[in-house]
């Protein structure tokens, strides 16, 4: 399938002594797209650059330009006495073949192989890495797997940086990349001596392009580089999707456009994903048979490539390491318990109570929301009093207020800033001291991010309830929060309260091995439907539009939710992209208006209004965070979730509550509150 000649390389393929360059084009016939390229000489894996425009190439072979771009090429070093070279290609799918074998030979005053470092402590991410692919593929052998995973740790990358007349460092990634619901974040700074750069290109996926924020303010260029023009808007920023398909290391490329119509690759940097947030490949069941298997094959693998394993210390460490990172992730064998909570047939008698609602934060988000219109129905029953306690303030405290709901302001960063399990006890005892908990009969830590609530009940003595609507495991959602010591005591919240209520079965079984004393029962979520109702009553449809801006033939696509990375906008703007393009050459579009509810100053939101610039896009919107959000669901059309992550969200519920029709992710619980007959999931 893949065409492929090297047009550059040494004499007869007669390698000198030091590095050589060798370079050519590859295309497939049957449409693929070349995501990463690898030589080998002999045993000694190197990985090359592709997705390079060669347009002498592409446009007799292809019948176009790129992308995909046909041009790649390597800088090998061969060791004196070897005889083979192989280039291997990955397409989109992550799947490696060979597509050239060459004989070569060396000069004889060629250093030698350079000896191979012992894997030591990389055995426990390689298994890892292994028990993940497996999960993905069950028919992989373990030979295979172990092959790719080893292939992938010893290859040299190729990194490139700007040639002068081009200046500039790309600050991120480094040689870990963070990655966000599939998203890297990509900065750094970039300058020319003459032109001036007028965008800047970012590619990791082979068919996917996207462009970068430039021209942003950097004060620190002029200090160090005279001369170069635009130097105090160096800045560049901005995110780039990683296909979890693509093999590792991941390949970035970034091209400069000039003013004068020129593209050049500035920037090549070669990085393993870290992921941060987001859903990571599963691991399979717990398996002490399947662990010696892989661990097995990669003994064998890394024998063949003479490789020493290291001290034996350090090897048992390594798989200690490996082990206890797939049991702390690994999927239960059989389904959790689902234990739906049924209240009592009648009161069980006993006085008004006093809670106190916990609350991560007042921001207009759906677990605050949620918060609010749980602790008004507490308050609500005789004799009750709640209290609602945030660590910060923010613009629901109003509405709390309004609802005749005490608020404290009680700041957690003692206990959230801790770096040892002891300054957090420590934190907790100071914490518990506050008047607020005095008289508390009951602590409701809303969200995992209240987790200390339940610390501060159990060190007082008093039962607690902690609500979970997060459907991320613990320890990756508070990696990039808070220090890894401190991860025990979160995982603890799950025991110490007396029960811990999921709003969707999907975030219970995220969290299924955690349970203790059978404290976990599933109580699905809710809105005010009567007042939703009310408010559809009372507000003309109509006259919304109009105030809006909206005229009567114009279709309506609404996205409601704080704009973020989580909340999967970027995924919308190329649905919205998509949609234009297909009407367009179906003939005479409807006009559409597009509008994302919820947008919050910063980085993601400026590439996504860069985005849908490029793209050329209309009748998109953004509309910043607001209280009346029902004024949006009641005048749209039609209503879409491009979430990532959910639990059992609370902007679906409305929308249903408006019989919106419904596009949305189909993630976590979202198919527990819609099916296909409610909405195209």
């Amino acid at each position: 399938d893949w065409q492929l000649a090297i047009d550059i390389h040494p004499d007869r393929w007669c390698f000198p002594a030091g590095p050589s360059w060798i370079a050519g084009w590859l295309h497939s016939q049957s449409g693929r797209a070349a995501a990463d390229v690898r030589a080998w000489i002999d045993a000694r894996p190197f990985l090359g650059l592709c997705g390079l425009p060669r347009p002498e190439i592409e446009r007799p072979h292809l019948g176009r330009d790129g992308p995909p771009h046909a041009g790649f090429s390597f800088l090998l070093d061969p060791p004196r006495g070897a005889r083979w070279l192989r280039v291997d290609v990955c397409d989109q799918s992550g799947r490696w073949e060979e597509v050239h074998r060459q004989e070569i030979t060396v000069a004889p005053d060629a250093a030698p192989a350079p000896p191979a470092a012992p894997l030591g402590p990389a055995i426990s991410t390689l298994l890892i890495r292994m028990l993940r692919d497996r999960r993905r593929d069950p028919q992989a052998a373990w030979a295979e797997l172990a092959r790719e995973a080893l292939a992938s740790h010893l290859a040299t990358p190729l990194n490139t940086l700007p040639n002068p007349p081009f200046f500039g460092a790309l600050e991120e990634p480094a040689a870990e990349g963070r990655v966000r619901y599939g998203r890297l974040s990509v900065s750094g700074w970039l300058a020319h001596r003459e032109r001036t750069i007028v965008g800047l290109t970012a590619w990791v996926d082979p068919l996917l392009p996207v462009p970068l924020l430039v021209g942003l303010p950097r004060r620190d260029v002029t200090g160090v580089f005279a001369g170069l023009k635009n130097a105090n808007h160096a800045q560049f920023a901005g995110h780039v999707d990683v296909p979890a398909a693509l093999p590792h290391p991941v390949s970035l490329r970034l091209f400069a456009e000039l003013d004068d119509g020129r593209r050049e690759l500035v920037f090549t940097q070669r990085f393993r994903p870290h992921l941060v947030t987001g859903a990571e490949p599963l691991l399979p069941p717990l398996s002490p048979a399947t662990f010696l298997r892989a661990a097995g094959a990669l003994h064998v693998a890394a024998g063949r490539h003479r490789l020493a394993g290291g001290p034996w210390a350090a090897r048992l460490a390594a798989l200690r390491g490996a082990w206890s990172a797939w049991r702390a992730e690994a999927p239960l064998r059989r389904p959790a318990a689902i234990r739906r909570f049924a209240p009592p047939p009648a009161a069980t008698g006993g006085g008004p109570l006093r809670v106190v609602v916990v609350t991560h934060n007042l921001n207009l988000e759906g677990a605050p929301l949620f918060a609010l219109e749980y602790a008004r129905h507490l308050a609500a029953q005789p004799g009750w009093q709640v209290t609602v306690v945030s660590p910060e303030d923010g613009p629901l405290r109003a509405r709390f207020a309004d609802a005749g709901l005490r608020v404290e302001i009680v700041s957690a960063n003692v206990l959230l800033g801790a770096r040892t399990t002891a300054e957090f006890d420590a934190g907790v005892a100071a914490l518990a001291a506050a008047p607020v908990w005095r008289e508390a009969d009951l602590v409701v830590a809303n969200t995992m991010v209240s987790f200390w609530a339940v610390h501060v009940a159990r060190h007082l003595r008093r039962p607690s309830l902690l609500y979970l609507h997060e459907s991320a495991a613990v320890r990756r959602f508070f990696e990039p929060l808070l220090a890894p010591e401190l991860f025990g005591r979160i995982e603890q919240a799950f025991g110490f309260a007396d029960r811990v209520v999921f709003i969707a079965a999907a975030t219970l079984a995220v969290h299924a091995r955690l349970e203790r004393h059978a404290n976990f029962v599933l109580v699905p979520s809710w809105i005010d439907l009567a007042r939703l109702r009310g408010f559809a009553a009372e507000h003309d449809r109509a006259e919304l539009r109009r105030r809006h801006g909206i005229r009567d033939h114009e279709l309506v696509v609404a996205n409601v939710g704080t704009v973020c990375e989580r909340k999967g906008q970027h995924i919308f703007v190329r649905a919205i992209e998509r949609l234009q393009r297909d009407l367009a050459a179906a003939g005479a579009p409807p006009a559409l208006r597009f509008l994302m509810v919820g947008a919050r100053p910063g980085k993601y939101l400026d590439a996504l209004r860069q985005e849908v610039a490029h793209r050329g896009l209309t009748g998109v919107e953004f509309i910043s965070e607001t209280p009346s959000a029902d004024e949006f669901y009641h005048l749209a059309d039609l209503f879409v979730c491009s979430s990532f992550e959910e639990s059992f969200p609370r902007v679906l519920m409305e929308a249903a509550a408006f019989r919106l029709p419904i596009v949305s992710t189909e993630v976590n619980g979202v198919a527990e509150l819609l099916g296909p007959d409610d909405a195209w999931l």
